[in-house]
This record gives structure tokens, C-alpha cells and sequence, in this order.
């Protein structure tokens, strides 16, 4: 399992964000790439620098709209929804989507005349 990055290393500070936010925003990241095992409330904690029973509020609010689960069987590990990836994964496709159509276009383009 890797060790989530601090919260100063992922949160943009040029913006402030409303503080509920920000903190789901980390909360997610520190949830990501710990899919399997999934990660303890106050493991998360301590990753955001908050506190357990603000971070278990936040992992809450997470769950109620889909982006966060318990994994099965160990109630007391949290990890990334199946929707949070799967919208993830939706935007890498629409990315990859585009992308080709650019490669056409640049390839449509600029040929040289026969």
C-alpha cells in the first residue's frame, strides 16, 4: 500500500475552496491507489491532517453520494466507489476520443500534395 501524499502536496492553494470540499478532495486522494485493502479512518486522518471524527464525517458524506464505500468484509476500511472509477475512467476515454480525432485531423491535414 503507498503512503498518501500530504494534503500541502496536492491541494492547489492559489484557489481557495470552501473547507468541506477541499477536505472531500483530499479524502479522495488519499483513497486512491489503496482500492484492494482500502484504508482505516484514521489512517485517512492522519494523511488530511484532520481530525478521525471529521474525516469519518467527510468519508460519510462521501458514501451517501456514491464516491466512497467500506470495503466488504472490513467495515472499518474505506476505499474509492465503483462510480468514482468508473467516471475516471469515462473522462480517459473521451480524452483518448479526442485525441484521435486531433491525430486525424493533424494527419488529414498535413500531407503533402501528390
Amino acid at each position: 500500500m503507498s503512503a498518501p501524499r500530504p494534503v500541502s502536496q496536492r491541494c492547489d492553494t492559489s484557489m481557495s475552496a470552501p473547507a468541506p470540499l477541499a477536505r472531500a478532495k483530499a479524502v479522495i486522494e488519499a483513497l486512491a491507489g489503496n482500492n484492494f485493502d482500502g484504508l482505516r479512518n484514521q489512517q485517512v486522518a492522519n494523511a488530511i491532517h484532520a481530525s478521525a471524527s471529521t474525516t469519518f464525517r467527510t468519508l460519510e458524506a462521501l458514501e451517501a453520494i456514491g464516491w466512497a464505500e467500506r470495503v466488504p468484509g472490513r467495515d472499518d476500511r474505506w476505499r474509492l466507489s465503483p462510480r468514482l472509477i468508473q467516471l475516471a475512467i469515462a473522462h480517459q476515454h473521451e480524452t483518448a476520443r479526442l485525441t484521435q480525432q486531433v491525430d486525424d485531423f493533424i494527419n488529414r491535414y498535413s500531407r503533402s500534395p501528390n
